[in-house]
């Protein structure tokens, strides 16, 4: 008796259904690919095997990431990123594929403000995962354009996929589309993962010129009251602020400043490889006492705030003058002297003569020298001599007085009457 068509039918599903779980990911997906062949229409698609997209860089610094946008065809087809480490590969979905229990309502708002579905990484069907370099056992391109990984019991087909053709991939016949379009950077996704390091130094930009700044002080100690010069310069810095007090300055350049207490001068530089300081520190010391001249009365022979007796006049006043920083100027009553040098640091001078009075008669004798120090000796002059008296002449002896007579006789104090 020959089975019934139904019979048939049945039985062939039966062993379909026990055969299942044998069947292998890869033949699976081989047979969705050779159906969507030839369930195609559409001319073939001429593989692109050009320069690779460059893939974005994470953590440039700490933990580089290599970032591409995939399509992963495992148990169904999602779309998500790829994220490609030294010691490790992981597959994050974006957009989840047809089976699985993605919830539908759930939304992920990518850049651009595109929206996907969202398949959590706990969902059921999920095709998430993450494995470490030494646990993978194969990469490999199959077919000429899918690139395969092998590890556990785990082998997914991704291809390198745009983020704004995440969309239009979720069917095999899709896929395989999207696969020979995009084999550039399929290829690249399998060269980052055997090759990182090389891949990463293709895409890390190269770090920014060396920023250098150097600040000197000239001279780093100044009497108070006393100019510092701060000469600076620098490299590859977009600006520089020098304080306290300055602000912003030129690249590179000098500026006389005068600090009245000890001072940290810092010069502070920024530029694209970031921001450098720089210190100097100025002392600044009181200044000396001044030095004073020293003054030798030779005549008369007088210190400070002595009386001597003067017998006669007119005076003439002679001493020596010194000082270390050079001849001071002396004066004599505020008028000038004659002075005659004997050295770089010494004089002698000499007064005009000074009538005397009768009595007392106050002199001051001044130094002053370059650094505006200033000695004084005081004395008094004390005319002690009496002016010897005129006698008349005698009958038929009278004569004029010369001018200079006349100025001796006014010069001795001589009363009018006896001049007359």
């Amino acid at each position: 008796m020959v089975p019934s068509l139904r019979f048939r039918r049945t039985c062939l599903l039966l062993v379909i259904f026990l055969l299942f779980p044998l069947l292998k990911v890869e033949a699976i997906q081989g047979l969705g690919v050779a159906k969507a062949r030839k369930r195609s229409s559409s001319p073939a698609v001429t593989p692109q095997a050009g320069e690779a997209p460059k893939p974005q860089l994470l953590n440039a610094d700490s933990n580089p990431t290599l970032r591409y946008p995939v399509s992963v065809w495992e148990s169904s087809i999602s779309c998500g990123w790829l994220d490609v480490t030294r010691s490790s590969v992981s597959y994050t979905v974006v957009e989840s594929g047809r089976k699985g229990k993605a919830s539908p309502g759930v939304k992920f708002m990518a850049p651009g403000e595109v929206q996907y579905l969202v398949a959590p990484a706990n969902a059921a069907g999920s095709e998430e995962f993450e494995v470490r370099l030494s646990e993978i056992k194969d990469i490999r391109l199959i077919k000429g354009n899918l690139l395969q990984i092998a590890f556990a019991r785990r082998g997914p087909l991704l291809i390198y996929l745009p983020q704004g053709q995440w969309g239009t991939v979720g069917k095999p016949r899709q896929f395989e589309e999207a696969a020979q379009q995009n084999l550039a950077g399929t290829m690249g996704i399998q060269r980052a993962v055997q090759n990182f390091d090389t891949v990463l130094a293709e895409v890390k930009p190269p770090p920014p010129p060396p920023l250098d700044v150097r600040l000197h002080a000239e001279p780093p100690s100044v009497v108070k009251g006393h100019p510092v010069t701060l000469v600076w310069n620098s490299t590859n810095a977009t600006s520089l602020d020098l304080e306290p007090g300055v602000g912003r300055v030129a690249a590179a350049g000098g500026m006389s400043l005068v600090p009245l207490e000890a001072t940290n001068y810092t010069l502070t530089a920024r530029g694209p490889a970031g921001t450098k300081a720089v210190s100097v520190f100025v002392t600044v010391t009181a200044p000396a006492p001044a030095t004073l001249p020293t003054i030798v009365l030779i005549e008369p022979s007088a210190g400070e705030g002595q009386t001597v007796e003067v017998a006669s006049s007119p005076l003439i006043i002679r001493g020596v003058v010194m000082d270390a920083s050079g001849i001071p100027v002396v004066t004599i009553n505020g008028k000038s002297v004659t002075m005659r040098p004997t050295s770089a640091q010494a004089a002698q001078f000499r007064s005009d003569p000074f009538a005397l009075q009768p009595g007392e008669n106050r002199f001051e004798v001044s130094a002053v020298n370059g650094a505006h120090g200033q000695a004084k000796v005081d004395f008094v002059a004390r005319l002690t001599s009496s002016v010897p008296k005129v006698q008349p002449a005698g009958p038929g002896n009278f004569r004029g007085l010369s001018k200079a007579e006349i100025l001796s006789l006014l010069q001795g104090d001589v009363p009018s009457a006896r001049v007359a």
